[in-house]
Formats: structure tokens, C-alpha cells, sequence
């Protein structure tokens, strides 16, 4: 479902009770004296919870009001940043439904009080969203891992298909993150980035990790028991267009209409499909090399020897290194990559069995067909 969102609120639908909340002050932007509009011609106040705050589980948005110039006025949105999940449960372990929907608009309409902010319901609901993070935990208690997964997605080449500029593997294998400037792909071990924000926030992945640190102290988990997680992170309103219109979704950019649950699991469908293309090629068995050439042959009728020969070893060696590496080691004099995309070709004709994909793979797949919201009730020890 949807994890962090960002809502963006017009002047004229957001009232301020006190600017001294805000750092700087907001009185600034909007009562004279002014303040100076920087080289980019805009000025930001913010108001964020605490460090404090957060250790004692009292959650609360992250809030921005930007003055900015525009050709013959002056802008200046509200834009409110949260956690969903974290908002109505104070973790984001345990997943929203659509019901929820009521519940959210309240709590958030509380919170932002607190924060001497007023704004209608009407209006959160209708609120124009600029970014939003589509996620999805998925429980692995058949002695599965997230490293299994992870280690696996590690080796494939999603740079050109999903137009990602770089990819980082890091936290020692339990954290894959494909970014570029607009959105941004993130599968990791999600106990384990709590582990790590137990040391320092710095070190993991996730924001405001600090208000569930304790989650799992007084929670009787049944073993095994992982949690993989995969974030979508749209960070434009062109990105969430594209995407949505990509999977054949019109509706307009509101709080209300991509707060849905069907959206979200087509959203991480779209994603996961483009992902899992290679999966298979590194669930072969390359145990035996003449059994993969054998296999080769039989279920690719009339392929030539030599051909057949060259995917064994590309399969392989992809296996050891994944395809960036092999991709680089047959790139080393810095020519054009021919050959390279002749091999992808290649390897996308192949045929070879459907059914030698990794089990903790495949259980990844079906939760995301299933899409059935997370409850860490649900693993407790009774």
C-alpha cells in the first residue's frame, strides 16, 4: 500500500497559529519585514518532530512552507510529508487498507493541530500529492531470506530497461536501491535497517526509524521470520503520472484517489514484472554445465552448438558475477557494447522450463499477486 506521501497545500486552504513553530519563523514570508528570497528564489521554513519526540512513539508529519516567485505573484504551498502507516500504528511494519482512508484524514487533521496548523478535511482530502512511496512487506517464515532475494536481484541489469542511473548493494547484501533523479527502487531486510537505526539513523535506509525501535521488545514473534520490503519511490508529479498511465490509471493526483489499494499493487506489479525478467536465468541449475547445454539444446530446436556453447558460459558466469560485471569485463576496451546487446538478445529468445525459480523468489511473486496487508499480529506466538 502507500507508505510516505507528500501533500501539497495551497495559501489560501492552510491557516498558521503560530509562525514561531516553524524554523525560521514563517511570519517572514508572509508580514513584512520580508524575508530575502535566496539565489534559487525561493525560502523554506520547516517544522519536523523531534528526535525526543520520536523515542517516546509521538509521531508527527514533516512539515515545509516554501515562498517562492512566480512570473507576476508570489507562491507559497504548504507541503506536509508523512508516513502513513506510521501515523495510524506508529510502525510501518503493519500495512494500511483501504478502509483506513477516514482514520488517516482524522489522525493527520489532529496532528497538524497539534502543530498550529488548520486545514479542512475537505481540503486533505483533495490535497494535491507531489510524491508518494508505494511499498509492500512481505513475510518470509520458510526459512527463506532476504539476502537470497537480494543476492539475486544484485546480478541483474535494470539500468537501461528502468532507465535507473546507478544501483548500490550495500549494509552488507541487505539493501538493494536502484535510483535516478525521479524515483527510486528499494528491496531491503527490513528487521535488519532496524537493527541499523539502533546504532545510527544515518545507517539506514528509512526515515523516523527511531519511533519503532522498541517495536519487537515486547512482541513474541513466531520463528522463522523475515520481513523483505519494496519500495516504489516517486518523487515527481511527472513521475506518478507516467507510471499511472503506464498501467492504464487517469485519476487525478489527489490524497483520495491514489489512496487505493489496487493501484498500489498494480504500481509494484509494474515494477516487480520488469525486475523479475532475468530472475529465472539465475535460478538454473549450473551444477552441471552438460545438463545446461543439454537442456539448451532440447528445448530450443535447431539452435547451433556454437551458440548454445557461448549461453552456457554467459549463464554462468552471470550467475558468479551478475550481468553488470560480465557486462563490464566485456566492455574493458571501451568500445561500443555490440556484442553485449547481441548476448541480451539472445538470452531474452532462449527458451528453457518456467519451473526452476527459486523458492524464496517465487514467494515474493505471490505476495505481491496476493497483495494481502501485513499484521505482525498475525506471526505473534499466542
Amino acid at each position: 500500500m502507500i507508505d510516505t506521501i507528500v501533500l501539497t497545500i495551497p495559501k489560501d486552504k492552510y491557516i498558521i497559529l503560530d509562525h514561531d513553530k516553524f524554523n525560521p519563523s514563517t511570519k517572514g514570508l508572509f508580514e513584512s519585514p520580508y524575508y530575502r528570497l535566496g539565489t534559487r528564489g525561493n525560502f523554506k521554513c520547516t517544522q519536523n518532530p523531534t528526535k525526543t519526540e520520536l523515542l517516546k512513539e509521538i509521531y508527527k508529519p514533516r512539515l515545509t512552507v516554501t515562498k517562492r516567485i512566480r512570473k507576476e505573484y508570489f507562491e507559497i504551498p504548504l507541503k506536509i510529508e508523512f508516513s502513513v502507516p506510521k501515523l495510524i500504528y506508529g510502525n510501518n511494519f503493519d500495512e494500511i487498507q483501504d478502509n483506513d482512508f477516514d482514520n488517516v484524514i482524522k489522525k493527520l487533521k489532529e496532528k497538524l493541530k497539534d502543530m498550529e496548523i488548520l486545514i479542512s478535511n475537505k481540503d486533505l482530502i483533495n490535497a494535491s500529492v507531489s510524491a508518494i512511496h508505494y511499498s509492500k512487506n512481505i513475510a518470509l517464515t520458510d526459512y527463506s531470506t532476504c539476502s537470497m532475494v537480494i543476492n539475486e536481484l544484485a546480478k541483474i541489469n535494470l539500468t537501461k530497461r528502468l532507465d535507473i542511473d546507478k544501483t548500490s548493494f550495500r549494509n552488507e547484501g541487505q539493501i538493494i536501491h536502484f535510483h535516478c533523479n525521479s524515483y527510486e527502487i528499494a528491496i531491503y531486510n527490513k528487521i535488519k535497517d532496524l537493527e541499523q537505526a539502533k546504532i545510527s539513523e544515518k545507517r539506514s535506509i528509512e526515515t523516523d526509524n527511531l519511533i519503532q525501535l522498541n517495536l519487537f521488545d515486547n512482541i513474541n514473534i513466531k520463528k522463522p521470520f523475515e520481513v523483505l520490503r519494496i519500495e516504489i519511490r516517486l518523487n515527481t508529479k511527472r513521475k506518478i503520472k507516467q507510471v499511472l498511465n503506464s498501467i492504464n490509471i487517469n485519476d487525478g493526483l489527489t490524497f483520495s484517489n491514489l489512496f487505493n489499494l489496487d493501484i498500489s499493487k498494480e504500481v509494484i506489479s509494474h515494477f516487480w514484472k520488469n525486475i523479475y525478467k532475468d530472475i529465472y536465468l539465475f535460478s538454473i541449475d549450473v551444477k552441471s554445465p552438460s545438463n545446461l547445454l543439454e537442456t539448451i539444446l532440447n528445448n530450443n530446436v535447431g539452435m547451433k552448438y556454437s551458440r548454445a556453447l557461448k549461453l552456457v558460459s554467459v549463464i554462468i558466469i552471470s550467475q558468479e558475477v551478475g550481468y553488470r560485471t560480465l557486462r563490464n569485463i566485456l566492455s574493458i576496451n571501451g568500445k561500443k557494447n555490440y556484442y553485449w546487446y547481441s548476448l541480451i538478445t539472445d538470452l531474452k529468445k532462449l527458451n528453457l522450463p518456467k519451473d526452476q525459480k527459486y523458492n524464496s523468489i517465487k514467494e515474493v511473486g505471490n505476495s505481491i499477486r496476493n497483495f494481502e496487508s501485513l499484521k505482525l499480529k498475525y506471526y505473534q506466538n499466542s
